[in-house]
């Protein structure tokens, strides 16, 4: 899988493989969620499914920012495998690149439980199972013929206690371009790299935007409508409410805090606290109004009992 993003945040993910079939039959998973629709995006997202090799160039893999290949370099043979590099670290030249794969020091590990499969490896379809050693210096290979990326050996899946030094149960080599942690490339980035000669151009067998929704509020806007939430959830907690005074209170360095994911400073919510008439006392924010009005409505059945008696016939449920 690829991602890219444009200069206006829209992002594109590319899903590419070689098997057409397995693809097709999995096209539902790429379709929103339901939560999705419910927390939308801040921003667009493309996804396209594609069908072709990893091994070939193509005009929709050009200004990828991230490569991510999660347990896949084992399951191609050695020509495939030796044209991954140039394809990826080449032709597309991202910032960010991921390769995971088994661990082959990890399987005595499961060779105490069942045997390994007639191939000698975890899976049928797997070509070869490399040691941490092999993996490093596939990866060391990487960075000797592109210069401008430096790697990290991470790995997921703990060993049992006991058997530390097997390793984890797959190996990841997390690559990154150099530019990317503040240091010079060794080498001009290509502008606009050939394709290679005779490579198949990719089938694209589905695409779906996800949705998204743009706040256009003003940074004041999203502030006072925050401020209004914490306010609101002030005045329902007994806790709050000065008996003395008959008012609400919520401290305001509380409320400060509270605001300061958007960027809030002590003189915007001075300011905002001061245009919708909030008092602020002794470092309280007085919640006046909302307390006013909660009062009104706990006194309306005191002057109208008549309309209690209704509201209770009403409300007879068990009748």
């Amino acid at each position: 899988m690829s991602e890219r993003t444009d200069r206006l945040g829209s992002r594109q993910w590319l899903e590419v493989d070689i098997d057409e079939e397995t693809l097709k039959s999995h096209l539902c998973r790429t379709k929103p969620l339901i939560s999705d629709f419910i927390r939308q995006r801040k921003c667009p997202l493309h996804v396209k499914v594609l069908h072709g090799s990893v091994a070939d160039s193509a005009e929709e893999l050009r200004n990828t920012d991230a490569v991510i290949a999660l347990e896949l370099i084992e399951h191609v043979y050695d020509d495939v495998l030796t044209k991954i590099p140039t394809n990826v670290f080449g032709f597309m030249q991202p910032k960010i690149v991921v390769f995971s794969t088994p661990n082959s020091d990890f399987n005595i590990i499961f060779t105490r439980f069942n045997p390994l499969l007639p191939n000698g490896f975890r899976h049928l379809d797997h070509k070869f199972e490399w040691t941490r050693a092999e993996f490093k210096a596939w990866c060391m290979g990487i960075t000797e013929k592109y210069p401008n990326y430096m790697f990290a050996l991470l790995g997921v899946g703990e060993p049992p206690t006991g058997f530390e030094s097997v390793g984890h149960v797959s190996q990841i080599a997390l690559f990154v371009r150099k530019d990317m942690l503040g240091m010079a490339l060794a080498e001009p980035l290509k502008k606009e790299p050939p394709l290679d000669g005779g490579t198949i151009p990719y089938k694209n067998l589905h695409t779906v935007d996800f949705p998204f929704s743009v706040d256009t509020r003003s940074q004041e806007e999203k502030i006072w409508a925050e401020v209004e939430y914490e306010l609101h959830r002030c005045i329902n907690d007994e806790d709050n409410f000065d008996n003395e005074k008959l008012v609400y209170k919520i401290s305001f360095e509380d409320l400060l805090r509270r605001l300061e994911h958007l960027g809030a400073t002590k003189e915007m919510l001075d300011k905002l606290l001061e245009q919708h008439k909030k008092p602020v006392e002794n470092g309280y924010v007085v919640i006046e109004e909302e307390a006013n009005d909660s009062s009104s409505s706990n006194n309306f059945t005191e002057d109208h009992p008549e309309e209690e008696q209704h509201y209770a016939e009403s409300e007879d449920w068990d009748a």
